[in-house]
């Protein structure tokens, strides 16, 4: 039994996606009710009128084109493809469109069947986006370049006004957009993702923003690891002043400086007195605890420029730029004053006093020798006190 005409508008008319059949001049002769929301109009009110009126107005040409083709091929084509529609109120949209030239008896019909896809495709796009750069992270790229990809990727592609990383000391790593105080996802310690969403955001839109805000605590983990890294190796571990390989990096830098500009440098070799005594009388807790206040009294002496680092057990080397037999005396001095006050550890106090070498001159390298053995001397001396060695 053939179906009637009836019975296949029925059919048509009750298809899941949106149907539309257009005649050899480009009309459109049916359209079921799921096209009409597709494209914001009525069926009734689709019927009738130029196809034209369902595409976006730079791909016109090329559809209508197209269609004349469709018509004019001896062999009807059926097909899958995307096409951009155009809805009623001029917002545009993707479709996946299933295409086909049908033979009836009021002549060929070309008919489109098809779904708006764009929400899709913007998830793929964003998984893509996701993906490339959880591939950039995996490769070592440079944390505040993610985070100034991470907000774009949320601001270009999840319905937002803003989206912002942000440190845990207030500052900004990257922004896009006014983030304003939205929704808050924590990156690390501290560190967060603030995005400001238009709309309550889709389960598959959130896991977006969790995916990056993932990927961004790892890229932060490992740059504050590499950081913590590279300062261990020039750190020393229980006064946090510089080691030997830094000290050698500052010598370096001053004697660069020295040969470009001239000028003298000052170094100081600080050598703690009867260090050895405290440590073997109190224990090494008391003696870790000494050489840590000891260290912070130095640090708070000198000049910011200037670079303390220990060098030895209870040896210290101070080295500033610019500095003359005046200054280094007066430098020497203060530095003498800071460690007078006892060192309380515990319920006990501790007297400490240092003996001081100072060496004045142009060669860096050469004064941390005269600096070393005018400590010596000094120490010789009876301890508490400055020798000063002028090289040059």
């Amino acid at each position: 039994m053939e179906p009637t005409d009836d019975v296949l508008r029925g059919l048509l008319a009750a298809a899941p996606d949106a149907l539309v059949a257009v005649d050899t001049d480009g009309r459109i002769i049916f359209a079921n009710d799921q096209a009409g929301r597709l494209f914001g109009w009525s069926r009734i009110e689709l019927v009738g009128r130029s196809v034209e009126m369902l595409w976006v107005e730079r791909m016109r040409e090329r559809y209508m084109r197209n269609l004349l083709l469709y018509f004019e091929t001896k062999h009807p084509l059926r097909f899958t493809a995307e096409a951009w529609g155009l809805r009623r109120d001029g917002t545009e949209f993707i479709g996946e469109m299933s295409w086909g030239i049908v033979t009836t008896g009021a002549g060929p019909l070309l008919l489109a069947i098809g779904r708006d896809v764009s929400d899709r495709r913007a998830a793929e796009a964003r998984v893509r986006a996701l993906a490339a750069m959880g591939n950039r992270a995996l490769a070592g790229a440079e944390p505040a370049e993610l985070a100034a990809e991470a907000v774009q990727l949320i601001r270009g592609r999840l319905p937002v006004t803003g989206a912002e990383v942000r440190l845990a000391d207030g500052s900004s790593l990257a922004r896009a957009g006014e983030p304003g105080d939205g929704l808050h996802l924590q990156i690390g310690t501290g560190d967060q993702l603030v995005v400001a969403p238009e709309r309550e955001l889709t389960d598959e839109e959130m896991s977006i923003v969790r995916a990056v805000a993932n990927t961004l605590a790892v890229a932060l983990a490992r740059l504050r690891d590499e950081a913590q890294m590279r300062h261990e190796a020039v750190h020393d571990p229980l006064t946090g002043l510089a080691n030997r390989t830094l000290l050698r990096d500052r010598l370096e830098q001053v004697h660069a400086r020295s040969l470009r500009e001239g000028g003298d440098t000052g170094v100081l070799f600080v050598d703690l007195d009867d260090f050895k005594q405290i440590n073997d009388a109190h224990g090494h807790g008391t003696g870790d605890a000494l050489l840590v206040e000891f260290a912070t009294r130095l640090r708070h002496a000198v000049r910011p420029a200037d670079t303390v680092a220990r060098v030895g057990g209870d040896e210290f080397v101070v080295v500033c730029d610019h500095l003359d037999d005046a200054a280094a005396r007066a430098l020497a001095a203060r530095l003498q004053e800071a460690i007078l006050p006892p060192v309380v550890v515990g319920s006990a106090e501790h007297a400490i006093t240092a003996s001081i070498g100072i060496a004045v001159g142009r060669d860096p390298y050469a004064l941390l020798a005269d600096a070393d053995a005018a400590a010596y001397r000094a120490k010789g001396a009876g301890g508490g006190r400055a020798e000063i060695v002028r090289r040059g």
